[in-house]
């Protein structure tokens, strides 16, 4: 693909009568090092999502975990979209961009433990079958970027319709680039709507499988109102929750501080990320840390907002967000042993309380901790990813990639807000048991 563009002609909807003709999508695999810029495609210029923000996927190049390449892809003869690429030469990198490790590794997109009896003992069986290290499935190849998000950037100008036949080219894209670059898996990742069925009708097609991998909090504020307005605006249930949570943060001392801009990042806040690593058993200690910060206040250091509690004179917990218009994203946090009802009260209520008296209108939270994320008020949307592998272990990954996706819609079933299925995973679900959990939903508390 390098300088000869592979072609994709998007495919007419099954109608009774031919429509115009589409145009012919072209992908280009750009060359090592190729660094597109707002410059070159002005949709990068402080877009509405942070992940797509030029600025970001220059803090995305800087891993030594993945190596990054950028595919373009043309109609009519110019750039309509542009799709980065995340290569993983062997096991060991990031695990939520990595499709070998991502898929049959337990944790927050896998929950073999909500499976049937069955299901969990055929879960154990085809892990324990496949090679540890994976070395049949690498060199890897996502299109995704860090933040969890497919990451795929449009021109300004294109209309819904038209991104969304972007979107539906991207797998078979996505197959040739994975072929040229000889890797034996690929996948496309965090995919939701409006674009997720899109995808779905054309990578069953080029042998991708559709996964459910979880779904990202949104938080909605409402317009023109305040704190008091918005707690006014609340059940009787959520708003008791919400101002027993803040009352008992304050009367622990606590207070919340805000700090902005590149200087936000200082050695509080990295001694509470290096202590939070460490806690969850997440690698790299504080060398690594300050090198995430010290990329971040350079690449994208005027967006940072960070909300921390403080209580005599010293910070217990944090959360940094990145702000994008009217919208915040949340990219990590850190709290201290003793700061007990910090973490909810900060990262829900008085972020909410900071928001609206600032204009923002949506908080991102990203995906997990769904229980918590629904019961004060999230949206929970759902994130899907389509993986191919190849060699004599592709058909384990398939079935693992079943059971993987299956766990997870019974995950956000029982939180209250199932997934609605893709097609395929619909085609899929009938021959699997009802989603309803049989040992009943888990406490939102």
């Amino acid at each position: 693909m390098n300088d000869n563009m592979t072609s994709v002609r998007p495919q007419r909807p099954p109608t009774g009568t031919p429509g115009p003709a589409r145009p012919v999508l072209e992908g280009q695999l750009l060359p090592p090092g190729a660094r597109p810029a707002a410059g070159d495609f002005p949709a990068l210029e402080r877009p509405g999502i942070i992940w797509e923000d030029a600025r970001w996927w220059r803090f995305t190049e800087r891993t030594d975990l993945h190596e990054v390449r950028y595919l373009r892809i043309h109609a009519d003869g110019r750039a309509v979209a542009l799709a980065p690429l995340l290569l993983t030469r062997e096991s060991g990198g990031l695990l939520f961009y990595d499709p070998p490790r991502l898929i049959g590794t337990p944790g927050s997109m896998a929950e073999p433990d909500l499976l049937d009896a069955a299901d969990e003992e055929r879960w154990n069986e085809l892990a324990a079958a496949l090679p540890q290290a994976r070395p049949d499935q690498y060199p890897s190849l996502t299109v995704g970027v860090f933040g969890s998000h497919h990451g795929v950037v449009h021109a300004t100008d294109r209309t819904p319709a038209q991104r969304a036949t972007v979107m539906a080219a991207l797998p078979a894209l996505l197959a040739r680039a994975a072929t040229e670059l000889g890797c034996r898996s690929s996948a496309l990742l965090y995919v939701g709507e409006p674009y997720a069925q899109a995808v779905d009708d054309t990578a069953r097609q080029n042998g991708y499988q559709a996964v459910l991998l979880g779904a990202e909090g949104v938080q909605h504020l409402p317009d023109a109102t305040d704190w008091d307005g918005y707690l006014a605006g609340l059940g009787s249930h959520r708003r008791r929750r919400i101002c027993k949570e803040v009352e008992r943060y304050e009367a622990a001392g606590w207070r919340t501080v805000v700090r902005t801009g590149a200087g936000a990042l200082d050695d509080e806040v990295v001694a509470l990320q290096v202590a939070h690593r460490a806690k969850y058993g997440l690698p790299g200690g504080e060398a690594r840390v300050r090198r995430d910060f010290d990329a971040v206040r350079a690449d994208l250091g005027e967006s940072c907002l960070v909300l921390g509690s403080e209580r005599d004179g010293r910070l217990g917990g944090f959360v940094l967000y990145f702000r994008a218009g009217d919208a915040l994203f949340a990219r990590t946090a850190g709290f201290s042993p003793d700061a007990d009802g910090c973490y909810l009260t900060l990262t829900y209520h008085e972020t909410a309380r900071w928001a609206l008296a600032h204009g923002v209108r949506r908080i991102h939270y990203g995906l997990s901790a769904y229980q918590a994320k629904y019961a004060r008020g999230c949206e929970l949307q759902p994130r899907w990813g389509w993986f191919a592998f190849s060699g004599v272990h592709a058909d384990d990954y398939r079935a693992l990639a079943d059971l993987q996706s299956l766990s997870i819609e019974r995950r956000l079933a029982a939180v209250g807000a199932p997934a609605a299925p893709v097609a395929s995973r619909a085609a899929a679900r009938g021959t699997r048991p009802s989603l309803t959990p049989s040992h009943g939903a888990p406490s939102c508390d």
